[in-house]
C-alpha cells in the first residue's frame, strides 16, 4: 500500500507559500497540493476545518501523514532542508551557510520596503494620511533596497554564491511578485537577468502562480507614483 504523501495547503500569489512550493519543486519532493482561496467569502483559510490545523487562519501549512503540522513558511524550509536533503539547498561550509542565511532574513527587508504598496488595493481614497503617505514613499525605499540586491546578484551565479539555494527560494518569489505589481527593473540590469534566469528553471515553473499572466495585474508602483 503506497503511503499517503504530505499535504502542502498554499494560496495563489502567496509569496510565502511559493517560497515553500519552489522548494518542494527544487527537491522533486512527492506532496499533495491543496490550494484555498483566499479572494472568496467566506475565506477558504477561515473555515472551521482549516482552522483546526492553523488557528492563525495563514498559508503555507505542512502535514504529514504521521500527524506533524508545519505552520511557518521559514521553519518550513528549514525542515523540507533537514528531512528530504537532496538536493542540498544549504552548503555544508560553514561561511557559504553563513551568507545563505543571512540572504534568507534579509529579505524581509526588501518586502517590508513594498509592503505600503499593497493597501493601494484598497484605493487611496480609503487610506488614513499616514498609511497614504507610506505608499508614496514605498517605490523610492524599494528602489534604495533594490540597490543592495543589485551588488548580490551581480557577486555570483545565484543569490548566495554559484548554486541555487535557500536564499534563492526566499528571494525570488518576492521579487517576482514585485514585477508583478509594477516593478521595473531596467535601472537593475543583474536583477533583471538574475529574474529571467530564475525563471527558467523548472521548478520555478512548477510553483508559478496560477493565472498569473504579463499586464493583466494593478500596478502598483505607478499608482503610488501618482498619489
Amino acid at each position: 500500500m503506497t503511503e499517503q504523501p504530505p499535504i502542502l495547503y498554499w494560496a495563489n500569489g502567496s509569496i510565502p507559500s511559493w517560497q515553500v512550493m519552489l522548494l518542494l519543486h527544487e527537491k522533486q519532493v512527492d506532496f499533495e497540493a491543496r490550494r484555498l482561496r483566499v479572494m472568496s467569502t467566506p475565506k477558504e483559510t477561515r473555515t472551521p476545518e482549516f482552522l483546526a490545523i492553523n488557528p492563525r487562519g495563514q498559508v503555507p501549512v505542512w502535514v504529514e501523514p504521521g500527524g506533524l503540522v508545519l505552520r511557518e513558511s521559514r521553519a518550513l524550509l528549514f525542515y523540507l532542508e533537514r528531512y528530504y536533503p537532496e538536493p542540498s539547498m544549504l552548503p555544508d561550509e560553514l561561511e557559504a551557510r553563513a551568507v545563505v542565511l543571512q540572504r534568507m532574513f534579509e529579505v524581509e527587508e526588501l518586502r517590508r520596503a513594498y509592503r505600503p504598496l499593497e493597501q493601494l488595493f484598497l484605493g487611496a481614497q480609503s487610506l488614513d494620511a499616514r498609511a497614504l503617505d507610506a505608499a508614496k514613499a514605498a517605490p523610492e525605499r524599494v528602489a534604495r533596497e533594490l540597490v543592495v540586491w543589485e551588488d548580490y546578484v551581480g557577486q555570483a551565479e545565484f543569490l548566495a554564491g554559484d548554486v541555487f539555494s535557500m536564499a534563492d527560494c526566499v528571494f525570488y518569489p518576492a521579487l517576482a511578485y514585485m514585477c508583478r505589481r509594477g516593478l521595473a527593473l531596467t535601472e537593475w540590469p543583474a536583477l533583471e537577468a538574475y529574474r529571467a534566469k530564475v525563471s527558467t528553471r523548472e521548478a520555478a515553473q512548477a510553483s508559478h502562480p496560477e493565472g498569473w499572466k504579463p499586464g493583466r495585474s494593478k500596478d502598483l508602483f505607478a499608482l503610488a507614483r501618482s498619489l
